[in-house]
């Protein structure tokens, strides 16, 4: 960090216990925001999962507090638990912001007002980041004139994320759009990393492998990941599969039952033809075995595991979800289609698994935009943009975000 710029810190507040897009973020940016003067802070919850580990272990100050959070569940003890603890849990992070001085509270996720609340009562500027379309559109409604009426700064993870949540262009220059960041020189196309890759995921010679990145969760859409790969291998295409993902306790059984339970009835557990594995943080040496990233997702912002495929020069079949057609241009770095049918997944493939120039021209130019629109600095530079706008909302005095989630959108 330059000597001549003074540290800011900035408070990231985190629910989610599993580490995944939001914590990777954190991770990528801590040199780079401490160049350009910015510390952060993980504040997380105290569950289980790897979230907290993985980043104290990048050495980011991290802190686990009781967080809880809305969850998809038709038990009322769940939503008791949230709501008994909210104010304490505000109290918690409002004592965090006076305790670490800091200058900005950054929000990651629309379902987690705790720390927007605890700021605004400390006068501390607000940067909210919307980063998917996991909440259902009513869900968005409801709880987006929350995030209005809170956030000094809404970043999102593109403009298509943005549309889907109302009021969120409206605020105009006080919306940041974002994508994931990339280390382009870690996550880069290597012959020699490829082969280590495919021997250690067990990739038999001349096997085209379909593989994807995500935690095991509803939400990733893995069904259709495993339909795919019977389908194509119907249809004789030598194709295994790969899911490399974290396990998530409180989705263990649905994943067990829906997933892997789908592929064992589909016969392709045997002799690995489809296997489950987390990669840690392995994930750069082990991206360059795919011949094709399939993200089958139900709900996405902008996936930074599409943007370390590219980065590795891999072609890309996505659902077409979130901000996934700023990212993936359809026909050039890969193919964008209807989510929730296996179909439109299969053609996609097909059209790569049979042409091995289609693949390495389409890797070609997505190795390309990943370089030019994706590295770290993009990102940390939108980061310091938001923190500083923020800051500078709340400077003025009296000031109150005078959004009108009404007003006409200008995404």
């Amino acid at each position: 960090m330059s000597g001549s710029l003074p540290t800011r810190r900035a408070l990231v507040l985190i629910h989610t216990p599993t580490f995944g897009g939001p914590h990777n973020t954190l991770v990528r940016l801590r040199e780079p925001l401490e160049r350009r003067g910015w510390e952060n802070v993980l504040v997380t919850t105290n569950e289980a999962g790897d979230g907290a580990e993985r980043v104290r272990a990048a050495g980011v100050e991290t802190l686990q507090v009781p967080l809880r959070r809305l969850r998809k569940s038709f038990d009322p003890r769940v939503h008791w638990g949230f709501v008994s603890e909210f104010v304490p849990s505000v109290d918690c992070i409002r004592a965090l912001i006076r305790r670490h001085g800091a200058s900005v509270v950054q929000v990651c996720g629309l379902m987690h007002p705790h720390g927007a609340l605890a700021a605004r009562l400390e006068q501390t500027p607000v940067v909210w980041q919307l980063l998917s379309t996991f909440a259902p559109p009513v869900l968005r409604r409801v709880l987006m004139p929350v995030v209005v009426k809170l956030a000094d700064v809404v970043m999102s993870t593109g403009r298509d994320t943005a549309r889907e949540h109302p009021g969120a262009c409206a605020m105009g220059e006080r919306l940041v759009p974002f994508f994931p960041p990339v280390d382009t020189d870690q996550f880069r196309p290597d012959p020699v990393a490829r082969l280590l890759a495919r021997a250690e995921l067990r990739v038999p010679p001349g096997a085209l492998l379909i593989g994807t990145v995500g935690n095991m969760v509803w939400q990733k859409g893995h069904e259709l990941l495993v339909d795919a790969v019977a389908e194509l291998r119907g249809r004789h295409h030598p194709v295994y599969g790969r899911v490399l993902g974290s396990h998530v306790a409180s989705q263990d059984r649905y994943y067990r039952e829906n997933v892997i339970g789908r592929a064992r009835k589909r016969g392709l557990l045997r002799s690995e033809v489809l296997t489950f594995s987390s990669p840690g943080d392995r994930v750069s040496a082990l991206l360059p075995a795919f011949d094709v990233f399939l993200l089958t997702s139900r709900a996405e912002g902008a996936p930074t595991v599409v943007l370390e495929a590219m980065a590795c020069a891999v072609p890309v079949v996505a659902t077409d979800v979130g901000s996934m057609r700023e990212i993936v241009e359809d026909g050039r770095t890969g193919f964008v289609v209807r989510r929730g049918r296996v179909e439109p997944l299969v053609s996609a493939i097909e059209k790569l698994l049979r042409s091995p120039a289609t693949r390495d021209a389409m890797g070609t130019v997505a190795r390309r935009r990943a370089v030019e629109r994706y590295g770290l600095g993009a990102c940390a530079d939108a980061h310091v943009r938001a923190f500083e706008l923020a800051a500078s909302v709340r400077r003025i005095a009296g000031t109150e975000p005078a959004t009108d989630i009404g007003a006409a959108e200008s995404c």
